[in-house]
């Protein structure tokens, strides 16, 4: 009796003492329902607009005209790689991959990204079932399967190609007479006298060296125009400057270490300035630089401006004095 009224006690101080369970704390996560309505949408390129940073495209689905921001996160895929606003010009057919608000408006792109790159990266490939030269047309089968190796989707398509049509199966591209049947390719069109036609047909070989080239050449341009980053947070009396480095450039941003002094030129065209890089961590898919500049210089900036920041030794020449680090950082 006395044991039972003991443990019974035991149990009522061991219950009344317990810890509480800890409430879940909210946390961002990936919103799987959000990316599923997110809309894609094949349309054609009318107008680059690289002084406000726009697109205007008709879609292919309804001929509708669309004028859409690029922001700073906005993904620029070119020739299955990495590009500039620059590198699109009108009649290039490509994918917008849009964010959209609660009522399912368009916003801006995720991602805008040409024939080549999605289809390489959706893994489009389709086996080529007739060429007809006089008619500059070819024929292509592909079926998807599921993971039990059942086909779950088909498609034959019908492309018509231009006079001109690169045909890539390695590093140097042919003419149409590069192309058999039962070559496995995808293809990059345009818009001619309101008909898309192929102006590159491409294999896997052919896609490896145009994204080895478009690497190179994105390569280069970092090292010319800078990284391409956004003001995320400033503190103007002790010269705190935080940047995020978008997705295209977070590989290179990772090259920066503490104490590094990086030019910085706001893409605006406005003054450049030097930056001492304090700390470097990345942020999903980005980087994130921590910085120390002038308090003259950070009472310009402003929250969400863009910016390059050029790599040590590449760029113009890092601004000192009023525009530079101050001394002793």
């Amino acid at each position: 009796m006395q044991s039972s009224l003991r443990l019974a006690l035991l149990l009522a101080l061991a219950l009344a003492t317990s810890t509480p369970a800890q409430t879940k704390l909210p946390r961002p996560q990936f919103q799987g329902d959000f990316f599923g309505e997110m809309a894609r949408a094949f349309c054609v390129i009318l107008e680059v607009d690289t002084q406000a940073r726009a697109l205007v495209v008709k879609r292919d689905r309804d001929g509708q005209r669309v004028r859409v921001p690029i922001k700073d996160d906005t993904e620029l895929h070119f020739r299955d790689s990495w590009g500039e606003l620059e590198d699109y010009f009108p009649g290039q057919h490509v994918m917008l991959f849009m964010y959209v608000d609660e009522d399912k408006n368009w916003t801006y792109p995720r991602a805008v990204q040409d024939d080549l790159h999605v289809s390489a990266r959706h893994g489009w490939f389709a086996t080529v079932t007739k060429i007809d030269r006089a008619q500059r047309t070819y024929s292509t089968h592909r079926e998807e399967r599921n993971k039990e190796g059942k086909v779950t989707k088909v498609e034959n398509k019908e492309y018509h190609f231009t006079a001109t049509v690169k045909v890539w199966k390695g590093v140097t591209p042919t003419g149409i007479e590069g192309l058999v049947v039962g070559d496995e390719v995808i293809q990059q069109q345009l818009e001619q006298e309101g008909k898309l036609v192929a102006v590159e047909i491409v294999d896997r070989k052919g896609d490896d060296a145009i994204r080895a080239a478009q690497d190179a050449r994105h390569r280069e341009a970092e090292e010319r125009l800078g990284l391409p980053a956004y003001v995320t947070d400033l503190e103007v009396l002790t010269g705190s400057l935080t940047a995020t480095v978008a997705w295209s450039s977070a590989a290179r941003a990772k090259e920066f270490k503490p104490g590094d002094v990086a030019t910085v030129t706001p893409a605006d065209g406005a003054k450049p300035f030097g930056a001492a890089v304090s700390s470097s961590q990345p942020v999903d898919s980005r980087q994130r630089l921590q910085l120390v500049i002038n308090a003259r210089v950070a009472s310009r900036l402003s929250y969400g401006q863009s910016l390059r920041v050029f790599l040590p030794g590449k760029g113009p020449p890092t601004p000192t004095g009023r525009s530079g680090v101050p001394e002793g950082r």
